[in-house]
C-alpha cells in the first residue's frame, strides 16, 4: 500500500494492491498528456453513468378515457448518482384497442415525490390534445381485433435539475383523444390461439447522463 500525502497537508491517496495475493493488476500512466481519474461521483460531462429498464412480456389491459390519462406497463424507476443529471428516456407501448387507433395517444410522465408532470408533449392549445406521441395505425376495419402496432418513444433528452439522491420514476400514459374504450397490451384483442394473433413486449428504458 503506498500512501501520498497532499502538498498541503490536509488529505492523502492511497493505491492498493489487490486483496488476493493471486491477482496482478498493472495500472499504466498515459505518457502523452495529463489526465483526471473519473469515478461514479467525478464523472465526466455526458458521460452515461447508469442505466435501468423495465421489459414486461405479459399482457394486460387498461380501460381507456376520452382526454384523461392511464397507466401503461412502462415505468420505471431511476436514482440519480449525481447533481443536476440529465436523462435519456425510450421506450415502446405494444398492443391493440378497441378505440380507433388515431385516437389513442401516448404521454410521457415524470413522477418526484409523488408529483406527476407530463413532459415532452406538444403545445397546449385550447381544447386540443397535447402527448409525446401517438398510436401507429393499424388495419382498423375487417381485422379491427388481430392487428396490433408497436408506438416507440424516441430518446429524450429530460432535464429534471435534480440533487444525488432524488428517486425519479418515469412512465408512459395512454389517453383517448377523441375516443374510449379499453386498450390491451401485449396482444391482440381477439387473443385467438392462432399464429396470426400476436404477443409483444412493452418496455422503457432511462439512461442518467452526467450534467
Amino acid at each position: 500500500k503506498i500512501k501520498l500525502n497532499s502538498a498541503s497537508g490536509g488529505g492523502s491517496f492511497s493505491l492498493q494492491a489487490p486483496s488476493s495475493s493471486s491477482n496482478n493488476r498493472v495500472m499504466t500512466l498515459p505518457d502523452t498528456a495529463d489526465g483526471t481519474i473519473l469515478t461514479t461521483t467525478n464523472p465526466k460531462s455526458d458521460n452515461i453513468i447508469q442505466v435501468k429498464a423495465t421489459n414486461v412480456t405479459t399482457t394486460s389491459s387498461v380501460s381507456v378515457a376520452n382526454a384523461s390519462l392511464a397507466d401503461t406497463p412502462a415505468t420505471v424507476t431511476i436514482t440519480s448518482t449525481a447533481a443536476n443529471s440529465k436523462f435519456i428516456v425510450s421506450g415502446t407501448i405494444s398492443g391493440e384497442g378497441t378505440l380507433n387507433p388515431h385516437t389513442v395517444g401516448f404521454v410521457l410522465r415524470r413522477v418526484i415525490g409523488g408529483s406527476g408532470t407530463s413532459i415532452n408533449v406538444g403545445d397546449s392549445s385550447g381544447s386540443k390534445s397535447s402527448v409525446s406521441f401517438m398510436q401507429n395505425m393499424g388495419y382498423f376495419n375487417a381485422d379491427n381485433a388481430s392487428t396490433p402496432s408497436c408506438s416507440v418513444l424516441s430518446p429524450y433528452l429530460d432535464s429534471p435539475s435534480q440533487a444525488a439522491g432524488t428517486a425519479i420514476t418515469y412512465k408512459i400514459d395512454i389517453i383517448g383523444t377523441g375516443d374510449s374504450g379499453t386498450f390491451y397490451f401485449g396482444r391482440t384483442v381477439s387473443d385467438t390461439n392462432d399464429a396470426s394473433f400476436e404477443r409483444l413486449p412493452n418496455n422503457i428504458t432511462v439512461m442518467e447522463v452526467a450534467a
